[in-house]
């Protein structure tokens, strides 16, 4: 385990610097060695693998102890401690476990990612660890490019990081935003700002200039996730979809498919496809590629979440039972009974990636995998030596 640092510190550069050097790494020397011999894809400082690697951190509530668990290897390691922790969320990278009592937020790297080259993807391994804690932020939310992570609240306000620190082992903030901008997102080399008193949307440039302003407004903001067609930002008048096109930026409103709203996103990374339970307990499902929301016959659901277009929505209900749902009709594709019992004010996670979903089981301290394809079986199940309460996968 790599040493911990820990510091809170503004970013020299600043935000406008940060998003330049996020749309290019370093380049080497014209004609120098290190011009021919630099792979591509290359990361300095980690070890690129042939397949992804996969792993799950794991932390217990009562305790605070977090475990990280190789789906590869099967083996279990101490991450550290997290006290208070009743939240987590992760990047593909990086596990954020926030405290609502206390409003802070520890920081674990779980050591694995995954760099999306558009047609192909590179696999990263490095040491797991402790980065450090982020005073005064619960990060319920987080969305990150190369040069930004974006930090943000229950309350909608948001912290933004310098990732390349992040990614040294510091957690360093970048420089304030706006003082207009409670909500901000990295995004096609932006900066998306969401204004905290009207709902107006802007974003700062790769010139470090609040030169756009888009159509549409994101009331009350609450949930983000980036998709392979776009960034989505639950918001009181619908779902913002912003989009990408030739160096602009486009904004658009999905309507909410009933009443409610959304305050989360779950779904496989990179799907178009995401689940969301509504604030009045509806099971909705957004198809990214159809533009719009379908509300979905079932349920009793805790958990949700989607596997991608055509693969099916996976919902699991307060009785322990899972479901693999039709996402475009609601059908029933498989039950399976999986869990003795369901903590209503703590329920279960439900995580995806191309192949398998896992569900932790805090009452019998296990993690089981499922095969989604196959009729939901159980493919392995991991005893975790904690009650692991609070579960996020990364390296996808």
């Amino acid at each position: 385990m790599r040493p911990e640092k820990t510091t809170m510190t503004a970013g020299a550069a600043g935000l406008c610097a940060l998003l330049l050097a996020g749309c290019s790494g370093p380049a080497p020397q014209e004609g120098g060695p290190e011009s021919e011999e630099t792979p591509h894809g290359y990361v300095e400082g980690a070890e690129e693998t042939a397949e992804p690697q996969s792993r799950l951190v794991l932390a217990d509530t009562a305790s605070g102890e977090v475990r990280l668990l190789d789906l590869l290897t099967e083996e279990v390691t101490e991450l550290g401690r997290a006290e208070g922790a009743d939240g987590i969320t992760g990047d593909g990278r990086f596990a954020y476990l926030h405290s609502s009592g206390d409003g802070t937020t520890e920081v674990f790297d779980s050591g694995v990612w995954t760099v999306d080259h558009g047609d192909h993807d590179h696999y990263y391994r490095t040491g797991p660890g402790h980065v450090g804690a982020l005073d005064g932020a619960t990060a319920s939310d987080v969305v990150t490019d190369t040069a930004l992570t974006s930090v943000t609240g229950t309350g909608g306000a948001s912290l933004v990081l310098d990732r390349a620190e992040l990614e040294e082992g510091t957690v360093t903030a970048a420089d304030p935003l706006p003082e207009d901008a409670a909500t901000a997102l990295p995004y096609a080399g932006r900066l998306l700002l969401i204004d905290a008193s009207d709902g107006a949307v802007g974003a700062v440039d790769r010139d470090g200039e609040r030169n756009e302003t888009l159509d549409e407004t994101c009331t009350a903001p609450r949930g983000a996730a980036v998709t392979r067609r776009g960034l989505v930002v639950g918001c009181e008048e619908g779902t913002l979809h912003v989009t990408e096109e030739d160096g602009s930026l486009d904004a658009g409103i999905l309507p909410h498919p009933g009443t409610g709203r959304t305050e989360s996103f779950q779904h496989r990374p990179g799907s178009a496809v995401l689940a969301s339970l509504s604030t009045e307990g509806d099971l909705w499902v957004l198809d990214l590629a159809a533009a719009e929301w379908r509300e979905l016959d079932h349920t009793g659901a805790v958990a949700v979440t989607a596997v991608g277009e055509g693969a099916p929505v996976l919902a699991l209900d307060g009785d322990g039972t899972l479901h693999s749902l039709d996402p475009g009709t609601g059908q029933e594709r498989a039950a399976t009974p999986l869990l003795d019992s369901v903590d209503p004010d703590r329920p279960p996670a439900l995580q995806a990636d191309t192949s398998r979903a896992y569900v932790n089981d805090a009452g019998a301290g296990l993690v089981h995998e499922i095969d989604y394809n196959d009729d939901l079986r159980a493919a392995r199940t991991f005893e975790v030596g904690i009650a692991p309460h609070l579960m996020v996968e990364t390296g996808r």
